[in-house]
């Protein structure tokens, strides 16, 4: 929504818009300022006396009593005529069936992985650390929103495997012995929907190591994704912590355990950086 605000402008009403401006995060929404009243193809919003008036390129459309407690209903208003032409397409808009696909996507990884005693799945534990991970770190809200899809997500290529190793018996011998397909096929699943594209690099990398070691593109260092490798760390440790995916000696670590273990790969599997703030988290954290 463009929103042109002219005449005497109160400064705590520009201060209100701009932070709905925020929490609305549209790249097509902005707030613009002027000193006199222009026609324009933007919605206006002129102040005079004890009035706040609406106008649609010249034309009245609402009149408000000029007071702060209208502040959220000036911005209602405007918000939702603006928007009025556009609804039906914002139901088949790019953010809507991202949220749509990606939240089927991730139920069906819920629905693959065995829940733990509380209820959680492997991906959802996942998630829950790589997202305090990326408070820590000092991430925006869109960069942790994209970290916690792409954790959910981390492991979706399991579902092809899974379904191979069902219906085609055959083929069971093989894929037993080829663990690292799961990241490439994640990747190949991401990258036939376009608006899941920014998933594929965290989903394809995130068994890379830090010393070169790793699968399936045998990167290195910081030519691993961020994402990618702040996952990597997660999966590992709740691999260790719990039984069901546990797959280290007779069953899954203690915390300190597997926290040792984790260190011992810093700058193998892991970013030292990464491995210390980690470590800081889950020793404060008696939830985890």
């Amino acid at each position: 929504m463009t929103l042109e605000v002219v005449g005497k402008v109160d400064d705590r009403i520009v201060d209100f818009f701009k932070k709905m401006e925020q929490v609305e995060e549209s790249d097509s929404s902005q707030l613009v300022l002027s000193d006199s009243f222009e026609q324009s193809r933007s919605l206006q919003l002129v102040f005079k006396e004890d009035t706040a008036q609406l106008y649609d390129q010249g034309k009245l459309i609402a009149s408000f009593k000029w007071a702060s407690e209208y502040y959220q209903a000036i911005w209602a208003f405007a918000k939702a005529y603006s928007d009025r032409d556009g609804m039906r397409s914002a139901l088949t808009s790019t953010k809507w069936a991202r949220r749509v696909v990606s939240g089927i996507l991730q139920a069906m990884v819920v629905l693959m992985e065995v829940e733990d005693k509380t209820g959680f799945s492997h991906s959802q534990r996942v998630t829950k650390l790589a997202e305090k991970l990326g408070l820590k770190l000092g991430f925006s809200q869109k960069e942790l929103q994209l970290l916690v899809e792409a954790s959910m997500l981390h492991d979706v290529g399991k579902i092809g495997i899974e379904q191979l190793m069902m219906y085609t018996p055959t083929r069971i011998r093989f894929l037993e012995d080829m663990p690292r397909d799961h990241t490439v096929m994640g990747s190949i699943y991401l990258s036939t929907i376009e608006f899941l594209w920014d998933l594929v690099p965290a989903v394809r990398s995130h068994h890379e190591r830090w010393d070169g070691k790793g699968y399936p593109d045998g990167l290195k260092g910081e030519e691993i994704p961020l994402l990618a490798r702040i996952i990597a760390i997660c999966d590992y440790y709740d691999e260790l912590t719990h039984f069901v995916t546990s797959e280290w000696g007779i069953g899954p670590k203690k915390k300190d355990e597997a926290l040792k273990m984790v260190q011992d790969q810093s700058e193998k599997m892991f970013d030292p950086r990464l491995v210390e703030l980690f470590v800081k988290i889950v020793e404060s954290d008696q939830g985890i």
